[in-house]
């Protein structure tokens, strides 16, 4: 299957939610330790009175209380996504050799064979699952039918966050550059302006991948323009220099795009960014 680059920061598929608060009968347990205690299956073969990888196993323990009581699918998404941040921090516990704590390095190693057989059993039970994200990330584990699913999904409002639609991007980015572009725009349209990981890490994919996709269909002004922009984010972008050699024109029009740039970035941060904006970019003159 040909799918185009597939961002690793996709590959998590949107934000993992993880509770901090609990209410009603359940005040009571007021620690990861008294949660264990009183529910010991959601705590079963991890390495818990270890400090290794404390925080990992403290939010899927969390994680695990929350599908306990609310086995939604959602929520065991979430368990897999967070199963799957602590499986890859006990592979790298599981191999510390010591002399004088191979009991403990064994129970890294149950530990880590337990979390593999949960992601196992958790993607089988969302294997018929039709919420979007999950059907997403099906499609990014190669799963073929998943991406039929997904891409019937694409003109309705199942797919309208900014990671779907970044996703959604991915598929065509080596099929219909255009269409690429109409895609990741729409994806910034739905963010919110709220921090966290759609801020952190789709944004800056869109945007870059919003220079690039320009860049390939010679639209030169437009893939400056998103330079800026993600300048402006605070993206790893060329240099200044560089990116003067890279699209070179006059330093008026150069000046007209930065302040384009300059709305569009504020947009983006603030969680207004409309593809209206783009238009004072689109009736610059011919440069001819």
């Amino acid at each position: 299957m040909t799918t185009g680059r597939i961002p690793v920061t996709l590959k998590l598929i949107a934000a993992i939610f993880v509770p901090t608060l609990l209410s009603g009968c359940f005040e009571s347990n007021r620690s990861t330790a008294q949660l264990c205690e009183n529910y010991p299956q959601i705590c079963h073969k991890l390495n818990v009175r270890d400090g290794q990888c404390r925080h990992e196993r403290t939010d899927l323990i969390w994680m695990r209380f929350d599908v306990e009581k609310k086995p939604s699918d959602l929520n065991k998404f979430d368990e897999l996504m967070l199963t799957k941040k602590y499986a890859r921090c006990m592979e790298l516990s599981a191999q510390i050799e010591t002399t004088t704590l191979k009991e403990r390095k064994t129970k890294r190693t149950e530990a880590l064979y337990h979390a593999y057989d949960s992601i196992e059993r958790i993607e089988e039970e969302l294997t018929t699952s039709y919420q979007p994200s999950i059907i997403y990330y099906r499609w990014t584990q190669g799963d073929n039918d998943a991406l039929d699913q997904f891409l019937r999904l694409e003109e309705t409002e199942y797919l309208d966050t900014p990671e779907l639609q970044l996703g959604l991007a991915t598929y065509y980015v080596d099929k219909d550059k255009e269409h690429t572009i109409d895609i990741l725009l729409k994806s910034l349209s739905f963010y919110d302006g709220r921090a966290g990981e759609t801020r952190d890490k789709t944004v800056p994919e869109a945007v870059k991948s919003l220079a690039t996709a320009n860049h390939s269909l010679g639209l030169l002004d437009e893939a400056y323009m998103w330079a800026l922009v993600g300048q402006d984010l605070g993206l790893p972008i060329a240099k200044e220099a560089q990116l003067k050699l890279l699209y070179p024109m006059p330093d008026n029009r150069r000046d007209d795009i930065a302040d384009i740039a300059n709305d569009v970035s504020s947009a983006i941060e603030d969680g207004d960014f409309e593809r209206d904006l783009l238009e004072p970019v689109r009736r610059l003159p011919d440069p001819s």
